[in-house]
């Protein structure tokens, strides 16, 4: 992301890459087969090998024609004040060199970018907790990755009833998920479906809920085939009736699963409850499902926070990732990437990345 504040504040976000991942492929690839997960071997946030992205790809055979040198890592922008002072000295000429945190932060950022599948993405945003944080996840995360990727990502309200997603975007459509469901045909160019979406700042379409309607399984069978036709990557906000049909059908769908929950005893419950319930599926989703925890600023369960990583590596999921409380997302209102705060669009980031990192397409 290019919008990040220069001048950071101590990173406290951190990610764990845990065993899960690596035991849900079993479930789809054959072996030696290569996925996404390749390109981040380890998201745990710590010094790494950058051969990966510095060796230019070789097209021509060993010994024929010439190969570019590799390109220099830019300036660093996330500057100590040390380093601005010494810019400031220098009248600008002197170029700080980035840290391991901002190298790892472009990383991250080239994963995102250069990730490609055979099809469409689906991506659910589940926890049956109530007030989990989905919806402001949904929209960050989906924000995250149309910023990089350049758009074509879809967020959209894929609960039974209708939900809050909408509230929490940047601007209102003229119409809505319902009219999509309501005929599918008539949204078969992307040019109608603007219609019913409402264009983020970070590029993203949010395709939120204008009035009171109930999807079913069918629901959300026509509106994922319109999705599928016109976006890459589609991000669903699920509501909190795991047993409904349209929660069962979004979850059989998805591609891969990100829970968010609060630093709560009844909602860190709810996670595992829904990773138990997943746990023997033949698709793996709980196997690679991506655990964000968010602190909302809200009052915490005590002693809960250290256990948190001992839990859900014991529910196998591939990857838990924290997330600093934003001020800005607690405001409840409409999400801007760029209000966010610097830690915050950091650990988001890493979130994305471990999303992509983890995503199986069959």
């Amino acid at each position: 992301m290019t919008d990040l504040d220069p001048n950071p504040a101590p990173n406290s976000s951190a990610s764990r890459r845990l065993p899960g991942a690596d035991r849900a492929r079993a479930y789809t690839e054959r072996p030696g087969s290569e996925t996404t997960t390749d390109v981040i071997a380890d998201l745990t946030p710590k010094p790494v090998s950058w051969e990966r992205f510095s060796t230019p790809t070789d097209v021509l055979s060993e010994g024929v024609g010439w190969v570019p040198p590799a390109p220099k890592e830019a300036p660093g922008q996330w500057l100590t004040p040390v380093a601005r002072l010494v810019k400031v000295l220098s009248f600008g000429l002197a170029k700080p060199q980035p840290g391991q945190e901002e190298l790892a932060h472009r990383q991250y950022v080239r994963a995102i970018r250069q990730a490609a599948w055979p099809r469409s993405v689906r991506i659910a945003v589940a926890n049956p907790k109530g007030g989990a944080g989905k919806s402001p996840a949904a929209v960050i995360l989906g924000g995250i990755l149309a910023h990089i990727r350049g758009g074509s990502v879809a967020v959209w309200d894929a609960s039974d009833a209708a939900g809050t997603l909408a509230a929490r975007a940047e601007g209102a459509a003229a119409r809505c998920i319902s009219d999509i469901a309501a005929d599918p045909d008539a949204y078969a160019l992307p040019a109608m479906i603007a219609m019913c979406a409402a264009t983020q700042t970070s590029t993203a379409d949010v395709l939120g809920s204008l009035r009171e309607r109930e999807f079913t399984a069918a629901d959300i069978a026509k509106v994922s085939g319109v999705l599928d036709a016109t976006y890459r990557v589609s991000v669903a906000d699920t509501a909190n009736c795991p047993h409904s049909s349209a929660y069962e059908a979004v979850i059989e769908r998805a591609d891969i699963l990100v829970v968010p929950t609060m630093v709560t005893a009844d909602s860190v419950n709810k996670a595992l409850s829904l990773l138990r319930r997943l746990q023997d599926t033949p698709t793996g989703l709980a196997q690679r499902a991506v655990v964000a925890v968010l602190h909302s600023g809200a009052p915490e369960t005590p002693r809960l926070g250290g256990d948190l990583p001992a839990l859900f590596e014991k529910a196998g999921v591939g990857a838990v990732v924290d997330i600093p409380f934003d001020a800005h997302i607690a405001q409840g209102t409409a999400i801007s990437l760029s209000a966010l705060s610097h830690p915050s669009q950091v650990a988001w980031t890493r979130l994305a990345a471990t999303v992509v990192a983890n995503v199986t397409v069959n």
